[in-house]
């Protein structure tokens, strides 16, 4: 029988292998294995200097295989252990067997195109027997091909969610844990013994303002569906790289988005010169149609798509013959759902069907939330990205030039596709003049770019503003009422601001 600290240890080991990766309790379950010195004190995010070694992980993987050569020692000298003492070695051989093959696991995401069969397999395999020869697998994981099959969707939807899903804000992390739920359930359990393949039955619903990342976000839940792995030919039953078919909604036509959508038959509408499959045709468990700006489809195309979600059958535009389609919807749409409804330009049965899995994508602003160091860690993942490595003197370069261009607490309004952009500019130009400044009118024109810039002296901002002013009101004495100082200071400035030829008389 295990002793306490053991059996604590072995819990959080098998525990560890399948918890949120990005949701709190992964610090307290890393704690109990290696000591809070070791474990990370917040979920999982990108630092500024990834790609690193992480501290935790070998020191956990090292405590895991100790934990479990002691345990199968036991079982060769005839040690005895209760059913529950069993369940706990079940789940650290588990953990074992998957980090053994992380590595491969992260080299077939990372290739280009996928291979024709996973040659690490057949060892894979053969460790599978041996870590379970004495105890058996779990019930939901008695085929190895099957728990291949779950790691590598595991693997990839820790990749995917790691690295498109920025920030090490609240905010940040709650979207990371949001998405993994998505994927996963908040009951890795439940999953593991009853939705492995099922989760293509639930429509996702991602909302929130443009610019957030929802099309990012869509991507990382399809890029890592389960996709079934024949043990026997010795490879998965699709690319995982061609599982994720994104339609921009709100580029089309209410013909032509019936049309991408469900087919159509030759001589249906004009210009249907040949038969034609549509996105919904075809797709199987593993796949995902995303349909972004889902608030601007046409009531017709409503009425459509809520019958594919309501009985995953359809039609081809001028046919009768039905089709079927077996994957999963992602939607998404910046537009506020409630209020379409209450207008009548979105359907409610359309809704219900959608939000049975809604993530919410959280505004810059509310990523920031004032915190200097929050954009710092976001403008250096993004020059990351932009020149292919960290650069000091550009970071402090792209920093300074928001500090003088918009200020630190400028809202953006852009959200994360405008820091993007301004990071670009500021790379590119050394300058960033947002959208928002552009309704400043009149002669303050030219003076406003010269701040954004800091460009533009003293003298000539207070000589500039000093015009403007005495030029709304018409004259000297309401002018200096307004700014706070005498008529004959306002009418210095004034004169300053004409120049030495140009004097008013």
């Amino acid at each position: 029988m295990l002793n306490a600290q053991t059996a604590a240890r072995l819990d959080a080991i098998g525990k560890l292998g399948f918890t949120n990766p990005f949701g709190p309790e992964r610090p307290r379950l890393e704690a109990i294995i290696v000591g809070e010195q070791v474990a990370r004190s917040s979920p999982w995010s990108r630092s500024l200097d990834w790609p690193r070694e992480d501290p935790a992980l070998p020191a956990i993987k090292e405590e895991a295989e100790r934990q479990m050569a002691a345990a199968q020692a036991g079982f060769e000298r005839g040690a005895s252990y209760t059913e529950q003492d069993r369940d706990l070695i079940r789940g650290a051989a588990l953990y074992v067997l998957y980090y053994r093959y992380d590595a491969e696991l992260y080299e077939s995401i990372v290739a280009t195109s996928a291979a024709e069969t996973v040659d690490f397999y057949d060892a894979f395999q053969n460790d599978f027997h041996t870590l379970f020869q004495h105890l058996g697998p779990p019930r939901w994981a008695s085929d190895p091909a099957d728990l291949f099959a779950l790691f590598f969707q595991t693997r990839r939807a820790f990749h995917f969610v790691f690295h498109q899903i920025l920030g090490n804000s609240i905010a940040a992390a709650k979207l990371r844990a949001s998405v993994w739920e998505s994927l996963f359930t908040h009951d890795p359990w439940r999953y593991l013994q009853h939705l492995q393949g099922r989760m293509h039955e639930a429509s996702t619903l991602i909302l929130g303002p443009s610019g957030t990342g929802k099309e990012l976000v869509a991507s990382a839940i399809g890029l890592s569906s389960y996709i079934p792995f024949d043990g026997a030919r010795r490879c998965f039953a699709r690319d995982f790289r061609t599982a994720f078919h994104p339609l921009n909604l709100a580029a089309m036509s209410a013909t032509l988005i019936e049309s991408e959508l469900f087919g159509h038959k030759k001589g249906a509408f004009t210009g249907a010169i040949a038969d034609r499959m549509g996105h919904l045709e075809g797709r199987t468990a593993s796949e995902t149609v995303f349909m972004d700006e889902i608030g601007e489809l046409d009531p017709e195309v409503q009425v459509k798509l809520l019958r594919v979600l309501q009985a995953r059958t359809f039609h081809r535009l001028g046919d009768s013959e039905p089709r079927s389609f077996g994957g999963k919807v992602v939607a998404a749409t910046n537009r506020n759902l409630a209020r379409e409804m209450q207008a009548g330009r979105f359907r409610e049965d359309l809704y219900y069907r959608l939000c049975s899995d809604v993530i919410r994508t959280p505004s810059l602003k509310e990523q920031l939330a004032g915190n200097r160091d929050e954009l710092a860690h976001l403008v250096g993942v993004l020059i990351q990205r932009s020149l292919g490595a960290a650069d000091g003197a550009s970071f402090e370069e792209v920093m300074s030039g928001i500090e003088r261009g918009v200020g630190f607490d400028y809202p953006w309004p852009g959200n994360m596709r405008e820091l993007e952009q301004c990071v670009r500019n500021l790379l590119i130009h050394g300058r960033y003049l947002p959208a928002t400044a552009a309704p400043v009118s009149g002669p303050l024109d030219a003076l406003f770019e010269q701040m954004q810039n800091a460009n533009a002296t003293l003298d000539r901002v207070i000589s500039g503003y000093s015009s403007w002013v005495y030029q709304r009101e018409g004259n000297y004495t309401r002018a200096g009422e307004i700014l706070g100082v005498d008529r004959r200071t306002v009418a210095k400035h004034v004169e300053d601001g004409l120049g030495p030829d140009k004097h008013m008389k």
